[in-house]
């Protein structure tokens, strides 16, 4: 049982990319204000909040960057994207989880942060290998439709993910700790 405490985590992270391809799929011609198109952001999302709940463990940077290779095959079939950005937005978010308070509106603004540089380096990479042709007013525009649903999707995740990243940190046993 112990051994599957220590990979709820990731299980979490792979139930959280299926949710996400199948919220792209379906929902997508909600996910859109006139002609822009906001992205499916659950996975980064969800990063980023295990990043600033548990900014001790750094198993879970590895643990993003697995998730971020398995989503790139997944939505892509190229690895790139998801594979640069879910360990470095962990990280960056353990990091800035030392000194920032503990406070939900605190959270929620890196996470808003994280989004929109995740949206802008999708534009940026999918231009320079050629996938997409999108302007930078089409970029400016997506950016602030996927920052909306990363409101929603923040609110919706926030308490998952926390609870899962404190009661159930990827790798550790916390049966050692306890008496």
């Amino acid at each position: 049982m112990s051994t599957f405490r220590k990979w709820v985590l990731a299980i979490g992270l792979f139930i959280a990319l299926v949710v996400d391809g199948v919220c792209a799929l379906y929902l997508h011609q909600f996910m859109t204000y006139d002609n822009f198109a906001a992205s499916s952001v659950i996975l980064p999302i969800s990063v980023m909040v295990i990043g600033l709940f548990d900014d001790t463990n750094d198993n879970e940077i590895w643990l993003a960057l697995g998730a971020g290779i398995v989503a790139d095959i997944y939505f892509y079939g190229i690895i790139g994207v998801y594979t640069v950005f879910l360990p470095a937005s962990c990280w960056i978010c353990q990091k800035t989880a030392r000194f920032l308070p503990e406070m939900l509106w605190a959270r929620l603004i890196v996470v808003l942060l994280g989004t929109a540089v995740f949206v802008a380096y999708s534009w940026l990479i999918f231009n320079m290998v050629g996938i997409s042709t999108a302007s930078a007013h089409v970029l400016l525009m997506s950016i602030l439709v996927s920052l909306g649903w990363a409101v929603v999707f923040f609110f919706l995740l926030y308490w998952i993910w926390g609870n899962l990243a404190q009661d159930y940190p990827f790798l550790i046993d916390l049966n050692a700790y306890r008496v």
